[in-house]
Formats: structure tokens, sequence, C-alpha cells
């Protein structure tokens, strides 16, 4: 069967709208006034806003966030890990501590705690000493770049665990969102990640009574923010430094389970980063839902048949879903979505019930998202005729057949040829018979 590729008109979109009441409609385009962001699905990581996403970036404290995956994929949360003086003197004066001090024992669960909530950064280092294959920080540090390697980061490089400014300490928007997603993938990492407060654990040298009470508090403000739009901020981490500016990894899940991931680098205050985060969320959950623009078993078509027994038609239906997230402005829906339709026409009997008739793809962007196949939902039977003439071409086809019947038709010929000279001898005989009696 021949093959017939049409592109539908974009007019057929906006018909899918209807299926979709009540959208929002597309805004002004959002203004940040950090230089790199970016907003992406969590699972996915379809990209929804970016701004100079691919700008190279000292990450702060955000750098933390790979430190903590690798040990995470490196060591179980209750091994016990002890301080040592080289690890927490490697921190600049100027840098947060938690106040561990050395010879101190705690769990990589409870270092993780004051890793990613208080961003403590010897924390960092004393994880990286314990888990290091060397031992020391540096063999650390080549695990996080191997992981950087692993996720194909091409614009990330780490010199330190804990965020500190360096010439080769960097990476983008786009590669710290990579990085969180894959941590946030970790149901651990999550857990930490979430809370706003944790209690001081205990450790060999400090009892619950020495504490008072006293809580670590996260530094992700963002945690404790309210919108119509999104039902909880489920984490992630901020950073800070002179050069890097006010950082944050933040994420957030609206009542229907869709969750983004946004990313914002450089902001000159905290006022300003929570601020700017927050609208960057509220603008993906305005603008973007998950739409299903195609489900299966949905009538497609009824279609004439070639050689069909009682001329009756075949009638297509959808197989297959086509779900994806997409703006749920019209007019940005009508111009980014496109449909392109393949049918196997002209359709010829026999078609058996099942058959895949043809295929109906949707693009976004220019990308393909989706792919559904169209089947017959009838068999339809050949006529008597066509089956002779199809029998009558196989036949022709076959050299084998072919030869057979080239010879059978020449035993035929031959025959008939012999038939009438034996009658021409025949009637010959019998005239010279009359003329000898005479």
């Amino acid at each position: 069967m021949s093959g017939a590729k049409r592109k539908i008109s974009i007019v057929m979109i906006l018909s899918l709208l209807l299926l979709f009441p009540g959208t929002i409609c597309f805004g002004q385009e959002l203004i940040l006034s950090e230089p790199a962001a970016i907003l992406v699905e969590m699972n996915s990581g379809q990209v929804l806003y970016e701004k100079g996403a691919d700008m190279k970036w000292s990450p702060a404290s955000t750098t933390k966030i790979m430190t903590a995956m690798v040990a995470m994929e490196n060591a179980a949360l209750d091994k016990p890990m002890k301080a040592s003086l080289k690890a927490i003197r490697a921190i600049p004066s100027d840098f947060g501590l938690a106040g561990i001090q050395p010879d101190e024992i705690l769990t990589l669960n409870d270092l993780l705690h004051f890793c990613l909530i208080i961003s403590a950064n010897e924390s960092s280092n004393i994880i990286a000493e314990s888990i290091s294959p060397t031992g020391d920080i540096d063999g650390f540090v080549a695990m996080m770049n191997q992981k950087a390697q692993q996720l194909g980061l091409q614009n990330t490089h780490f010199t330190n665990t804990f965020g500190q400014d360096h010439e080769n300490h960097y990476t983008t928007a786009r590669d710290l969102s990579i990085t969180a997603r894959r941590a946030m993938a970790i149901p651990a990492f999550r857990e930490i990640v979430i809370k706003k407060t944790v209690p001081l654990p205990e450790t060999n040298l400090k009892k619950p009574d020495d504490w008072d009470k006293w809580h670590i508090e996260s530094t992700n403000q963002l945690l404790g923010s309210v919108s119509e739009h999104y039902t909880q901020v489920t984490g992630v981490k901020t950073g800070y430094t002179d050069s890097a500016g006010r950082c944050l990894v933040f994420s957030a899940v609206n009542d229907e389970g869709l969750e983004l991931l946004g990313v914002i680098l450089g902001a000159q205050n905290n006022d300003i980063l929570f601020k700017e985060s927050k609208d960057l969320l509220e603008y993906g959950y305005m603008n973007y839902k998950y739409q299903t623009l195609i489900s299966s078993g949905e009538f497609y078509g009824r279609y004439d048949v070639v050689d069909a027994l009682d001329n009756i038609p075949v009638e297509l239906h959808t197989l297959g879903e086509v779900t994806y997230l997409l703006p749920t402005a019209a007019e940005r829906l009508a111009a980014e979505v496109t449909i392109e339709e393949t049918l196997n026409t002209p359709f010829t009997a026999p078609i058996q019930k099942g058959q895949v008739l043809g295929t109906k793809k949707w693009f976004y962007q220019g990308q393909e998202i989706g792919t559904i196949q169209l089947v017959a939902m009838n068999d339809i039977e050949k006529t008597l005729t066509a089956k002779i003439r199809d029998r009558f071409r196989e036949i022709v086809k076959d050299p084998l057949l072919r030869n057979i019947l080239i010879i059978s038709v020449i035993v035929v010929f031959a025959f008939i040829i012999l038939r009438i000279i034996l009658r021409g001898i025949s009637r010959r005989r019998k005239t010279s018979r009359r003329h000898y009696r005479f």
C-alpha cells in the first residue's frame, strides 16, 4: 500500500482547546532582574523559561547539592563520621559553620541536615573526608567532577565541596537544574530539603540538654511561601558569596501533581531572590499545564476501501494517548503545536480488525511529543472478482507457476492444432473413399 503524508492545518489544533475550558491567558513575558535563571518540569527536564541559562557562574552553596548526592550514592545514611580539625579549619572564617568540634561523631544523615538545611560548610568537608577513596577532600571533589561528567554537565567543574569561589569552580543554571533533578530523585534527599526546622542531633560531645531545645532552621525562606498556583514548596538549596550573589535552587508542586524546579543565580538580595523565585514558579503554573491531545478509542473517520465486498467502508479509531505539558494560551498552542498524519491510502481489501492503517504525530516547537496509531475497527472482505484477479496476478508473478501456465497454454494450443490436423486428414480420407467407390 502506498503512503500519503499531509500536514494538518493548525486551525485543527484550535478545536482541541474546547477540551480545556477556563485556561489562563498567556500574559506578558516574565522579566527577572537576575543574570541567569531557568524553570523546568521536574521529571522530564522540559524547559519552560530560561535566561542566561548557559552562562558560567559561581554556584556558592548550591554546590552542596552535588556534595550531598555523591555522598548518598556512596555511603549509608547511618554511617558514623568523625570531624577532623583539618576539615573544620579548611573553612574560611567568614563562611557559615554549625559549630561542629574536632573528633565529634555524627552520622551522614545528621551531617546532610547541617549541609542542606543551614548550609554548614564544615559538614561538607567532614562528609568528603569520610567517603573519599583517598581519605582527603580532593579525592571526594574528584568524585563530584566524575558525577558531573556522568550527568553530561558540560559547563560545570568543582574545586571544593561547599561553594567557595574559585576560577575553576563554576556551573550554569541549566547544569544546576539537571543536578538538582537527579538529587531530587533520591527520596532521602527530598525528605531533608523540604524541612523548615530540625532538632539538633545528639553526638558523642553534645547532649540534648546542651542545646536547650535549639533547632536548625532552613535558609530557604521560600519553603514558607503561600500561593494559589502551587500547594507546596518541596526544596531545594540556597547559596551566597560576594562573587556569586544570592542564589537559589527551588521546587514546588501543585494540586495536579505537576512539579516544577527553578534556578536563579546572582540576585542582589534575599528579598529579590525569594520574590522572583516565587514569580518564576507562578509563571510556570499559570501558563503551562498537562494537556491530553488525544486518547485511545476515539473515532477517527470512515474511508472507502478498494475491492471491498458490498462496498463496506473501514472505520478508523485511535490507539494510544498523547499528553504533554503545553502552554495554556490559545495563541501559543496554535503557533507552537503542529500535527502530521500518515494514512496508508488507498485502503484495499482485505482488512482485518485491529490492522494499523496510519499514524498521527504531534510536534511542539518542532520536536515530536507523541504518536498514536490509526487502526481498523471492522473486517473488510474482498470481492470474488478481485480474488480471481489477484490469484491470476500471483500466478503471473511466480516463475514456477508462470512456466506451468505457459506450458499448459502451449499444450492446449498444440492439442487444438493437432485436432485440426487430424480432422483435416480424416476428411481427406473420407473423400478418397467416395471417389474410389465410383
